[in-house]
């Protein structure tokens, strides 16, 4: 059995084969509890986006529409609460349950495109508006919905949206079992945020005692005041970032643990599943190895693997090979520190970098040392130059971590940037291309320089790469769309890697034409196609393979001394037809049978 001993391990999958424990394995899920107040329903001060209702809809649909992009894998649920009509796993009064914990699906999407642009009457008519509810059967009802789920669940997020500061004002034992409950969710690892478009809202009053987070809500008032784009903000704060793995990080005989995080990934198009043609089941694919000469099925025991050294078949045991694959520890080893300057250089691009937090939950201490070592790294405006690998069978890297520090937004205090530290991968000496780029002898023209500084001062624009798409796969995923919710047809998209022409030419064109008429000739045609040199010759036509005529050759030299596979076909051919031999159609095939006919012709 073919067996590759060796893997660089590039995407740091966290599906590895070896004996390593494999961290946060599991979905994340999200579960919205939405206050269906009268202040939520009715029209927004403004007038122009509808209700709050309806905004958090719309921002529900689109994370719907984007974890089947993202993560397809992961299960949402929305709870509406204050509502007369009910449906619950526990009966509760005033909560329904829109959407049950699951996966994104065609009906869930299409359901909530429907809420997200329902009225505050037709919302009444269909549910009814009764604000006698109580949060602990809430919390209550969300708790079962996570009990309830079959999957394995790494992460789990109630996001609720209420109006009230307190809504068990005139009633403190409702008020105690809420807090209760929210120490149950607690105790089951559930974190609980609690956002309000009431600008007069403030968590002192309740909620500060029963969220995941009441260190950081400190002076809060109208949490979702200034927030311009309440998609981007709830996917911020309901994408509960997962490490790809967590390893040991070690200084000398000092050894910590941290998480490792992709803050870069490519997005891909989903794979395509085998689905059973009657019943679009999907179909699941399982290998079984046999024994060729019994049929009998063959245990993992049973299997040896084989390679061949010096022609001679070298034998393994499964275990002798994962020894072999072993290349010492894993985790990232600190050998020393150097100036930032010096150490990294834009052109060391290996592969994307990925990001380090400690993890105090496998090795208490870590967040202070991890700490301490950052602050004195960014103070010193040094990295840290590392041996990093993986896991134990991965070939090891040198990486450099670069200090980041923390930054909040001066307004909105939102954190901006994340303190830690960003493991850049470094190229090994092998990797590095000395480059011998050969001068020009024609100088350049001072005032074509000039000219192009111009049109690139004009043309410069604010780039963020979130603000382009991937139009390949927003065409893809719009065309599934129509296709799962039988639309008439795709929504379009706008492509925005394309040039606005009539922009640049607007901004830039008077200093394109003047560069252009110092740079190139008048008779300059940038569409243009290239003319091929001519072949050489005096007749100046094209060159024309000779083939060489077969009757003058000595078949036998030919065939003695392996000369015919330097022949064309047709000339074997025609050996075939004047020896009297059919000619295959390979040409190793043809050879085999003139050498074949002439050898026995000459004994």
């Amino acid at each position: 059995m073919d067996y590759q001993l060796y893997s660089d391990d590039e995407d740091l999958d966290v599906n590895d084969l070896d004996n390593e424990k494999v961290f946060n394995a599991g979905r994340s899920s999200v579960i919205f509890a939405i206050d269906c107040s009268q202040e939520n329903l009715q029209q927004t001060p403004d007038g122009n986006e509808g209700s709050y209702f309806n905004q958090v809809m719309e921002s529900i649909h689109d994370m719907y529409l984007n974890k089947i992009i993202v993560s397809n894998k992961d299960l949402q649920g929305v709870v509406l609460f204050g509502t007369e009509k009910k449906s619950n796993s526990s009966d509760f009064d005033n909560i329904y349950t829109l959407l049950d914990l699951s996966m994104p699906s065609i009906a869930s999407i299409t359901k909530l495109k429907e809420m997200k642009e329902v009225t505050c009457q037709t919302f009444t008519d269909e549910f009814g508006l009764k604000p006698d509810h109580r949060i602990s059967d809430v919390l209550w009802e969300c708790l079962n919905m996570f009990s309830n789920c079959k999957h394995k669940l790494a992460s789990r997020s109630v996001v609720l949206f209420t109006w009230e500061s307190n809504p068990h004002d005139n009633d403190s034992n409702a008020a105690l079992r809420a807090k209760a409950k929210a120490g149950d969710l607690h105790d089951h690892k559930v974190a609980l945020q609690v956002f309000s478009f009431n600008p007069e809202f403030s968590y002192d009053h309740f909620y500060k005692e029963i969220v995941s987070n009441p260190e950081d809500l400190d002076g809060v008032v109208d949490p979702l005041g200034g927030v311009v784009n309440l998609y981007s903000f709830l996917v911020r704060a309901c994408d509960k970032q997962r490490p790809v793995k967590r390893v040991p990080l070690r200084l000398g005989k000092l050894q910590i643990s941290v998480g490792i995080y992709a803050p870069l990934r490519r997005a891909v198009k989903s794979s395509s599943v085998n689905i059973d043609q009657k019943t679009n089941a999907q179909v699941i694919q399982r290998r079984r190895l046999v024994d060729a000469r019994t049929g009998d099925i063959l245990l993992p025991s049973d299997v040896k693997y084989l390679q061949k050294w010096g022609g001679a078949d070298v034998v393994f045991e499964k275990e002798e090979v994962e020894n072999l694959k072993s290349l010492g520890e894993s985790g990232i080893e600190i050998l020393g520190f150097k100036p930032i300057s010096k150490a990294v250089k834009r052109w060391y691009h290996v592969r994307p970098a990925q990001f380090i937090y400690p993890d105090e939950d496998q090795v208490k201490g870590s967040r202070t040392f991890f700490k301490a070592l950052l602050k004195k790294c960014h103070a010193k405006q040094v990295v840290a130059i590392c041996r990093f690998a993986s896991s134990t069978r991965s070939a090891p890297r040198l990486v450099c971590l670069m200090p980041q520090m923390e930054e909040v937004d001066a307004e909105s205090f939102h954190q901006t940037k994340s303190p830690g530290f960003h493991l850049i991968h470094l190229p090994f000496s092998d990797d590095i291309r000395h480059l011998e780029i050969v001068r020009g002898r024609k100088e350049v023209n001072e005032e074509a320089v000039e000219a192009a500084q111009a049109f690139i001062h004009k043309m410069r624009f604010t780039y963020e790469p979130e603000c382009f798409d991937d139009p390949a796969l927003q065409t893809h995923y719009k065309n599934l769309e129509a296709m799962a919710l039988e639309l008439p047809g795709p929504e379009p998209i706008t492509d925005f890697t394309k040039p606005d022409h009539a922009r640049i030419e607007r901004k830039a064109g008077e200093f394109l034409e003047q560069f252009k008429s110092l740079v190139f000739t008048p008779d300059y045609c940038p569409h243009a196609t290239a003319k091929r040199p001519g072949a050489s010759g005096a007749s100046g036509g094209s060159k024309v393979k000779k083939i060489k005529d077969t009757t003058e050759i000595d078949l036998e030299d030919y065939v003695k001394n392996n000369k015919l596979a330097s022949l064309t076909v047709a000339g074997l051919k025609e050996i075939c037809a004047r020896i009297g031999v059919k000619a295959p159609s390979r040409k190793a095939d043809i050879i085999g049978r003139i050498e074949k006919q002439v050898l026995s012709s000459s004994s």
